[in-house]
């Protein structure tokens, strides 16, 4: 193949034409001068995004009236410890009995329940009204933005303060008003729901 003089003139034209366009020598004053724009810190998901399990969502939702906090209940992460661990009951079961528990039992004292009745001066005996009074404060923080809510992985952030496996328990983390809580519900269902707080 014979290639004319008038084509290799065209093509060494060309080549001088778009050597303007190359990208300057990569150097150290060239990389120093690239600005790299910061990451933006994540935003936390909360009801009705589509990035939590649905399960959750509705049942914080429709079952607690709760739709401002923030999750992290990733619907992967639900069905992995639905299919993995040995379950008596649901993730929505056991979410839902960790939050009646959240609600409900004050018996631990860094519980949630049980700081607003020590705030109340009703911790030893509350009455209905300062049982009343104190869920309704603990359901308000709930209800806020900045509640969260997780469910935690095996191995990973978020790990119960008094190393409650997850292969035993469905694990939820929560932060209430600043503090962080775990409430633990035993896969079996042979222990009963609790809730607990930082010591």
């Amino acid at each position: 193949m014979k290639i004319s003089a008038a084509a290799l003139t065209a093509l060494f034209w060309a080549t001088s034409a778009f050597a303007g366009a190359w990208a300057p020598e990569v150097s150290l004053e060239t990389l120093s001068a690239i600005e790299v724009p910061a990451s933006a810190m994540a935003a936390e998901a909360g009801p009705r995004d589509g990035q939590n399990y649905s399960g959750a969502e509705e049942l914080l939702i429709k079952e607690f009236g709760v739709d401002e906090i923030g999750m992290d209940v990733p619907e992967a992460e639900v069905m992995r410890q639905t299919a993995y661990y040995a379950n008596n009951f649901c993730f929505e079961h056991a979410l839902r009995q960790a939050l009646t528990a959240l609600l409900e039992d004050y018996s631990e004292p860094t519980s949630p329940l049980a700081k607003e009745l020590a705030k109340l001066g009703a911790m030893s005996a509350p009455s209905k009204s300062e049982l009343k009074k104190a869920r309704q404060r603990v359901l308000e923080a709930l209800n806020s933005r900045e509640a969260f809510i997780s469910i935690v992985s095996p191995y990973k952030q978020y790990q119960p303060q008094n190393g409650e496996l997850v292969e035993k328990n469905w694990v939820f983390f929560l932060r209430l008003n600043g503090g962080a809580y775990w409430a633990i519900v035993d896969r079996s269902g042979q222990k009963a729901p609790y809730v607990y707080g930082m010591n």
